[in-house]
């Protein structure tokens, strides 16, 4: 190698993307270093609706970052979320303000809600203008003061 001895790594540094290990980039944001104290999550991936936040849980876990508890009867309303979850961090944890794009508050049923995350599935060609007009529309639920950027 033209590379000086003592120029080369000792060791090797595997990095991965965090949106692509857990679709959000939770693990930037954890730990003492950073001294977040709060994470506003809006939630428009595909897939099952907590799936992020499990996934980030379990990474917190494994790596032994703090995290909020999670009470897992919450995740029996992934058919049908409410628009606002707020996950308390008691001490050193962050809290998650998780907010789902589509939810009780802007679908009628667990129907519409499962056809509207089909309709705007992240895994598709980008949106026409008719779908970007519908979810202008709908980045305020009725009845709460939250404002969603689009």
């Amino acid at each position: 190698s033209s590379i000086p001895v003592c120029l080369q790594p000792k060791e090797t540094i595997h990095l991965i993307d965090a949106g692509l290990a857990v679709n959000v980039p939770y693990p930037s944001f954890l730990g003492d270093k950073r001294d977040i104290d709060l994470i506003i999550a809006p939630e428009y991936s595909a897939g099952d609706m907590f799936e992020t936040l499990t996934l980030a849980r379990e990474y917190a876990a494994a790596v032994r970052k703090p995290f909020p508890k999670i009470d897992d009867k919450i995740l029996e309303e992934k058919d049908w979320p409410r628009d606002c979850y707020v996950f308390e961090g008691k001490e050193k944890e962050p809290t998650i303000v998780f907010m789902p794009l589509f939810n009780r508050n802007n679908t009628r049923d667990a129907e519409e809600y499962k056809a509207k995350m089909n309709e705007f599935s992240t895994m598709q060609p980008p949106f026409d203008q008719e779908k970007i007009k519908f979810l202008w529309r709908r980045r305020r639920s009725p009845g709460t003061e939250l404002e969603f950027a689009l």
